[in-house]
């Protein structure tokens, strides 16, 4: 194991209580000028509190309310499903990311299309920095960035393709203690724009450490932040975890 990726994972619960996690639940909100380039969907999607239910052993959640009360939506990797909260199916898309590559820079997203992008972005939220340590992910240590009068150490995060994920080279920035302060990566599914991904407002909840401020922005040459271009912003709280049974 890298020591980068060693440090962070005990700064953020360690790694023999992470190992007994199989669901994580959250209070979540979100909102920001990308979701209402979606459309309709992205709008409605962006009105309503949400609870999340993340399965921490596979790629899988659950977000409820989705879209509109009394619906929940279901993601997986490679099937997108909107059913009602009593289970019945409402609206279903195989293969949501081969249909994203598809779609008109303005065109409207479908409730499927909009729930893959965020299905696959939470699940990588929640399960971060474990996840480094998932079959094929390759870690490197880069040149460390300087930021709030702090040096922050730089893992570049090769993932393989059959990993749902924002882009399949990405760099994560932590600081001193190991706690993660930032993400670059680019969006493949919304025309590659370039991203800095900033974790704020950390707490701890039943031993694990977890941002509960997300905020997003487009991102400028050798790396800067366009803080004057913020595109999604995301507030987390009251995480709960369930474990295996003893």
């Amino acid at each position: 194991m890298h020591d980068l990726v060693k440090m962070t994972i005990d700064a953020h619960g360690g790694l023999e209580r992470w190992k007994q996690v199989r669901q994580i639940s959250a209070a979540f909100r979100a909102s920001g000028p990308s979701f209402a380039q979606r459309g309709p969907v992205g709008d409605a999607f962006a009105a309503l509190p949400m609870q999340i239910l993340v399965d921490t052993t596979e790629q899988k959640v659950v977000v409820e309310p989705f879209v509109a009360l009394g619906q929940k939506g279901i993601y997986r990797p490679h099937r997108t499903i909107v059913e009602s909260s009593d289970g019945r199916p409402i609206e279903a898309l195989d293969n949501p990311r081969d249909t994203l590559r598809t779609v008109a820079l303005g065109d409207p997203w479908t409730a499927p299309q909009v729930l893959y992008f965020v299905g696959y972005a939470l699940w990588m939220y929640f399960t971060l920095p474990y996840s480094f340590l998932e079959d094929g992910v390759k870690c490197e240590e880069v040149e460390p960035w300087g930021e709030e009068g702090e040096t922050w150490r730089a893992l570049k995060v090769t993932y393989p393709d059959s990993y749902p994920s924002h882009s399949k080279q990405q760099t994560h920035y932590f600081d001193s203690k190991g706690l993660m302060r930032r993400q670059d990566y680019t969006v493949d599914v919304r025309q590659n724009i370039v991203i800095a991904h900033y974790i704020y407002d950390r707490q701890t909840f039943d031993g694990f450490v977890f941002p509960t401020r997300r905020r997003i922005y487009a991102r400028g040459p050798d790396r800067a932040p366009l803080k004057d271009r913020s595109l999604i912003s995301v507030d987390l709280n009251d995480f709960k975890f369930f474990r295996a049974a003893a």
